[in-house]
């Protein structure tokens, strides 16, 4: 079967190119965080915590966009594979704030180098200022569509 036609429509829609440039970019982070058996989504919350220190479940559901259930659940995951504690809030007993572990604190150097060096054999014929370009319009786009940590990653 040709998907020529099809294939043509596709790659001239903005929307399918985001999503299949977010799936290419997601399947390459799966692979450079494998040897730490941490997925993309724990990944996510790890630099949370690695530059917020202590947050709550709902925080970390508003900056990754998934639902608490699903927060939920990825947090009992790193919790048993050492990454984060939870600790009880002294102000609100019904709910906790999650931390990083000893494991989780020290593995950010060497975490972000490696995926550094995963990603640069990927993006070394992008330059800089294209790279710049590319995120500054994607900052723009998620503005635009919503996305309210858009507007402090500048």
């Amino acid at each position: 079967m040709d998907f020529g036609k099809a294939l043509f429509h596709l790659n001239n829609n903005l929307g399918y190119n985001l999503y299949r440039t977010y799936l290419l970019f997601h399947r390459e982070l799966i692979r450079a965080l494998k040897g730490y058996e941490v997925t993309p989504e724990q990944w996510q919350v790890l630099i949370i915590l690695w530059n917020h220190g202590s947050v709550t479940p709902t925080e970390i559901s508003k900056v990754t966009l998934q639902d608490l259930p699903s927060i939920s659940r990825m947090l009992v995951r790193m919790e048993r594979n050492g990454w984060i504690e939870k600790v009880d809030n002294e102000e609100d007993g019904r709910s906790f704030h999650v931390k990083l572990t000893s494991k989780g604190e020290g593995s950010q150097q060497e975490m972000m180098q490696v995926l550094e060096k995963h990603f640069s054999d990927f993006l070394s014929d992008v330059s800089a200022e294209t790279n710049y370009h590319i995120k500054q319009e994607l900052l723009k786009l998620r503005t635009i569509l919503g996305d309210y940590t858009s507007q402090t990653s500048a």
